[in-house]
């Protein structure tokens, strides 16, 4: 999704381009029924039409005056093609700042749409990650309980993580009383040393140097589709994914989709499932390259890279150190960011390991660890679960820390924040959203269990180092206290 604003010469917006035919009209669909009938006592005159494309929609309507802030109504158009879905405002005048509340809304709500929409075909799509490194053909059900327990512990939510942790002490500690401590730093440390490896293979596509590329295949999936697959069982999927695979590794390049396509198509009809080429997409990446670049500019050894098979936009690295590091991307990443918003996530990854952010928050977890049991345990009798809410409170801000750090650390080491801050934009839609229109929610979301600062408040700082030349000294503490005054300022806005 781009983050194009409206010029001053036309208003228009281009919210996104290159539209799949299949989600044209499903698209108009979804926006009249959760968009535009939300809306019925605002909107008037809606009417709909096809544009010059035979599989172009046009959809007009006038917004009524919302109050004080949108004094007078405005007129909407919104194109949605396969070229580009493009929203404007015919008939308004762009030095009318009186309507600037209006149409930023207008344009927010219809990302929000498409966003929506685009999540709601990739949660019932399906999705089939090769790579030409893999030693062999995996599927989630295939890859054993160890592996998938190694994956919830690595990708998981790291507060139920930490309440695991809680749990997992207390009855060990009555177990094996003040052992506790030294057998639970211990097989953390462990995990910490072999990081690498275990994130590793919890991929199931791995490319190297001299297998860079990663193909993601989804297939927009009908009731059809998915009544088989709950006939024949998940298995189904793995051998689909086997046979794309096969198919794939034997003549690998970027120029080959179109013929990919077809054996898409044939596996799936060999298993019962009918799917036509416009209902598939194959997108080919150079993983590795980019990967490699982005530790080149930091100058540092290229890590491991590891594919995940999940449809959300996601990234992140551990390791002790450079050297001995991997980044895991998922499908999602892959399939929604350009390369230079993945560039800058990479870089982002790449930061934590740079600055130790692993050894950090695993010296950080076993003090807390170790004075619980030593050093205030009659604190933690005195205050009960409000001691966990300090402990793990005080971790996450140095979490915050810590990732603001990585943020900076991408936007200096590239010199396009903007990069980033797109790439966040797509990620945390959602949550951006809410934070603009409920300013309430910009308090909140500062005290969640999560160690990333808010979205907006990450964007609006990246902001701050758009066309920033000269380097960025102790970029830890200038993150502190950036973190510190977003904080107050979120807290004083209330």
């Amino acid at each position: 999704m781009e983050t194009a604003t409206a010029t001053e010469a036309s208003r228009r917006v281009v919210i996104e381009r290159n539209i799949p035919e299949p989600a044209v009209a499903g698209l108009v669909e979804f926006i009249d029924r959760y968009y535009v009938r939300s809306k019925t006592r605002l909107i008037q005159d809606l009417s709909y039409r096809k544009t010059a494309s035979s599989t172009g929609f046009e959809l007009f309507w006038i917004l009524k005056a919302l109050g004080p802030e949108q004094a007078a109504p405005f007129a909407v158009s919104l194109k949605i093609s396969q070229a580009a879905i493009e929203l404007d405002f015919p008939g308004l005048d762009p030095s009318d700042k009186s309507l600037q509340y209006g149409v930023e809304r207008t344009v927010d709500e219809i990302k929000a749409a498409v966003l929506s929409y685009s999540q709601n075909i990739k949660t019932t799509s399906l999705y089939f990650v090769i790579g030409a490194s893999e030693e062999r053909s995996e599927a989630p059900d295939q890859r054993g309980m160890m592996r998938n327990v190694a994956k919830r512990i690595f990708t998981g939510n790291t507060t139920s993580l930490f309440l695991s942790f809680i749990l997992l002490s207390f009855a060990l500690f009555f177990i094996i009383g003040v052992y506790t401590v030294f057998v639970l730093i211990s097989v953390q440390l462990v995990a910490l040393i072999f990081s690498d490896k275990i994130v590793y293979r919890i991929g199931s596509v791995r490319p190297d140097a001299e297998r860079p590329l990663v193909t993601i295949v989804s297939v927009r999936s009908n009731a059809e589709t998915l009544k088989s697959i709950s006939q024949h069982g998940k298995k189904i999927l793995s051998q689909i994914r086997e046979e794309i695979a096969r198919s794939a590794t034997a003549a690998y390049s970027a120029t080959a989709n179109e013929e990919l396509k077809s054996t898409v198509i044939g596996s799936l009809l060999r298993h019962g499932i009918i799917a036509s080429g416009k209902e598939i997409t194959v997108k080919t990446r150079d993983v590795y390259r980019i990967v490699h670049e982005v530790s080149e500019k930091f100058g540092r050894p290229t890590p491991k890279v590891t594919i995940a098979n999940s449809i959300v936009s996601n990234a992140s690295a551990t390791g002790i150190s450079s050297s001995r590091s991997t980044v895991m991307i998922t499908a999602g990443s892959l399939e929604e960011l350009n390369d230079d918003e993945l560039e800058a996530v990479i870089g982002h990854e790449l930061g934590h390991v740079a600055g130790h952010d692993p050894v950090i928050l695993f010296a950080a977890t076993s003090f807390e660890f170790l004075g619980r049991f030593y050093l205030w345990f009659p604190l933690l009798l005195y205050l009960g679960f409000f001691y966990f809410l300090l402990a793990f409170g005080g971790i996450y801000l140095i979490g915050k820390f810590l990732e603001t750090r990585a943020d900076t650390e991408s936007a200096v080491v590239f010199g396009n924040p903007e990069a980033l801050a797109s790439a966040l934009t797509k990620i945390g839609f959602r949550q951006l959203y809410r934070e603009k229109y409920n300013p309430g929610t910009k308090l909140f979301d500062w005290f969640q269990f999560d160690p990333h600062p808010p979205i907006y408040f990450r964007i609006a700082r990246l902001s701050k180092y758009s066309g920033k030349q000269e380097p960025v000294r102790h970029t830890l503490l200038v993150s502190i206290r950036d973190i510190i005054v977003g904080f107050f300022s979120a807290l004083f806005q209330v």
